[in-house]
């Protein structure tokens, strides 16, 4: 074989590398979108990357945030909505599932935060995340990532990409139903009310913010009615979900104390 032949099949092996080269390599920006931290799953559709913007934030402008990929927290309400405009948005139930969801730090024991889930978000049936959806359970506490795929009547339609469980079912109805109850009895300054209904929502409360606010409130009311031992369990109580608690540590050192004082012997009488 001769240099000028040898040179003729080194240049075509380079040039048939480039082509596969340029088949498989990302261009104009997807490397930088493959590495950009969120947490995509090559399952599914390249989209993003996906800015943390809170649910009321777009649905208060919802124009500002079309085309825009969106992801933030919230709690699930309800799988298979009935929200399609099929002519002038991109979705038809064919294709998508509808569910609806409250904010992330909706006060659903309140009506007026638990009157305002949202209905306008679509997953594909295809979706991997589908499964998640359908076995999260109402109440789950659910982390979306979503592209604004319209403002049609000033309302933004998600078009979901992926839907991460973070927990579930973290409260049940019964439980909200004892929250508002406890209340409004502490509005009406009825502290034994209070106590009941509180003590009931924590069988079925299970985020760690809300239990602390409870635990908080209930050793409150028991110590303001000289329940030293039932006070100190929910300053106990609080901090098994905040440890560095201040309220929750003072609040355990000043019933130790008075735990002690009430446990001392009587001292001897005088002779």
């Amino acid at each position: 074989m001769t240099d000028a032949v040898l040179r003729k099949f080194v240049v075509a092996g380079f040039l048939a590398s480039m082509t596969a080269l340029n088949a498989c390599t990302y261009w104009h920006g997807d490397l930088e979108r493959i590495v950009d931290e969120s947490e995509r799953d090559f399952r599914r559709d390249l989209v993003g990357p996906f800015a943390d913007v809170p649910l009321k934030t777009v649905l208060a402008n919802p124009t500002a945030y079309k085309y825009e990929h969106v992801r933030f927290d919230a709690v699930l309400n309800h799988v298979g909505e009935k929200g399609f405009v099929p002519f002038l948005t991109i979705f038809d139930p064919e294709n998508y599932v509808a569910f609806s969801v409250w904010a992330g730090d909706a006060k659903l024991w309140e009506s007026a935060d638990r009157s305002a889930s949202y209905p306008l978000m679509f997953l594909r049936k295809q979706n991997p995340s589908s499964n998640d959806l359908f076995t999260a359970g109402r109440y789950s506490l659910v982390r979306i990532s979503a592209t604004v795929m319209s403002d049609y009547e000033l309302k933004p339609w998600f078009n979901v990409n992926r839907v991460d469980v973070l927990e579930a079912g973290v409260y049940t109805d019964e439980a909200l139903a004892e929250l508002s109850l406890a209340k409004e009895a502490v509005a009406d300054k009825k502290p034994a009310v209070a106590i009941r209904h509180y003590e009931n929502a924590l069988k079925g409360i299970w985020t760690t913010s809300l239990r602390l606010d409870i635990h908080l409130t209930l050793a409150r009311l028991y110590e303001g009615r000289g329940d030293v031992e039932q006070a100190m369990k929910h300053y106990k109580g609080a901090l098994t979900n905040e440890p560095n608690n201040e309220e929750a540590l003072q609040g355990v050192e000043r019933n130790q104390k008075a735990l002690e004082a009430k446990s001392a012997p009587p001292p001897a009488p005088q002779q």
